[in-house]
């Protein structure tokens, strides 16, 4: 813990020093987590500062010649009134962006570590710590143009599986995703993965992965091709002078050969396992997404909501789900920070005909976020209550499962928390 702050004051040092303070018109996540076209930042000449350089959006950078080197970490602690305190995420990793090998596209080496996986190297094989890990060949300049990746690297098909966690608004993800979890579908696979703009506005990505679980789970799968998906999305509005922008997405994914698989429903914030069902077969997943931001007599508001449906064919599971959120910056400034509460809700229904009647999950989570005076966005304080409702038979929701949770999360990260 107290090499973590260390190693954050060195870093708020270094971008007090910069005079990195003001808020980018458009944030970019860490570069182990840049998977959708026009999210990743420029790597070519336009970008390039030579030497050592703090980004604000991306964390330390090393800069020699046509070569770049990019390193990134963050670490976020869950304090709780009621059960244990636990970390939830302390992650590292880095991005080496080779020289070019023809004049408009260049190789790269990701890689992104997880050490709670392994419980800090206490549990399981020491490989359960990988997040990411790929090669990749992209476009010199924008890699957000085109880009092919081989390895390990999270599913193309939820725009919210594609933030980084370092920079989510809430603990957890939306709970039809985290659940997907339980049968080892969607976060991190292996395979190979394509991103293309077709114009300014729009862009395709195509996955061939395996969609069952890779390095980080106890069963790893590396059949490359046994999950075909495509995602679409679009740029509607992007007004960067009134803060307007509007986005949406949409794709689709098969994925075979889910071998005695466990539909786990868990509670929002901590993610106790409340109730489960079964869930094998193929699966064929569809979704949905629409962001749009604005501005309320100059503060800054975002709404989002994002919808995935699946059907497993062996059990005849049907499970669609989603959540809606709200997001509003209420101050942004460098004395006081910047804070932002949020409103969400989240709902899951699944029935199959192994259990009689069908389960409906619904979990209600607000709070705030507030990057803390003076931290130049890189130490955030993060409240957050959830409300858990459920209904199903008995014997596969118990009675006496957890409603109300409250978590109080610090965040330390070296790269920006934007919001909006």
């Amino acid at each position: 813990m107290r090499a973590a702050i260390a190693l954050m004051l060195l870093i708020v040092s270094l971008a007090a020093a910069s005079g990195q303070t003001q808020r980018p018109t458009k944030p970019s996540l860490p570069p182990g987590k840049q998977t959708t076209a026009g999210s990743a930042t420029q790597t070519g000449p336009s970008a390039r500062r030579e030497g050592w350089s703090y980004d604000p959006d991306a964390g330390i950078v090393l800069q020699r010649g046509d070569f770049k080197w990019t390193s990134w970490g963050y670490g976020e602690h869950v304090f709780r009134p009621q059960g244990d305190s636990f970390w939830r995420r302390v992650r590292q990793g880095m991005e080496f962006d080779l020289p070019r090998f023809v004049p408009h596209y260049r190789s790269a080496i990701v890689y992104e570590v997880d050490f709670t996986d392994s419980n800090f190297f206490r549990d399981r094989s020491k490989l359960n710590i990988v997040e990411n890990l790929y090669w990749a060949v992209q476009d010199a300049e924008d890699p957000g143009k085109v880009r092919v990746l081989f390895g390990e690297n999270t599913h193309i098909i939820s725009r919210e599986d594609n933030l980084s966690s370092g920079n989510l608004p809430t603990i957890n993800r939306a709970l039809v995703l985290e659940e997907h979890g339980s049968v080892h579908s969607f976060g991190t696979q292996f395979g190979v993965e394509a991103f293309k703009s077709i114009t300014p506005r729009y862009s395709i990505a195509f996955a061939a992965l395996d969609n069952r679980g890779s390095l980080n789970t106890s069963n790893p799968r590396y059949v490359v091709g046994n999950s075909l998906s495509v995602k679409l999305t679009g740029q509607l509005l992007n007004d960067e002078k009134n803060g307007r922008k509007l986005s949406i997405g949409a794709g689709l994914d098969q994925t075979r050969d889910i071998r005695n698989g466990t539909w786990t429903f868990i509670t929002a914030v901590v993610g106790q396992a409340i109730g489960e069902a079964p869930a094998s077969g193929n699966e064929l997943s569809a979704e949905a997404e629409i962001v749009y931001t604005d501005r309320h007599r100059n503060h800054v508001y975002t709404l989002e909501s994002e919808h995935i449906i699946s059907n497993f064919s062996k059990s005849q599971t049907f499970v669609p789900g989603g959540y809606l959120l709200g997001q509003y910056s209420v101050f942004d400034t460098q004395r006081w920070g910047d804070l932002d509460p949020f409103i969400r809700y989240d709902w899951v229904h699944l029935s199959t005909p192994a259990i009689s009647n069908a389960i409906t999950q619904q979990a209600l989570r607000g709070g705030i976020n507030w990057n803390l005076p003076q931290s130049h966005k890189l130490i955030n304080l993060h409240l957050e209550y959830g409300r858990n409702f459920i209904d199903g038979p008995l014997f596969v929701v118990p009675l006496d499962h957890p409603q109300n949770e409250l978590g109080l999360e610090l965040r330390f990260n070296m790269a920006q928390y934007i919001r909006h």
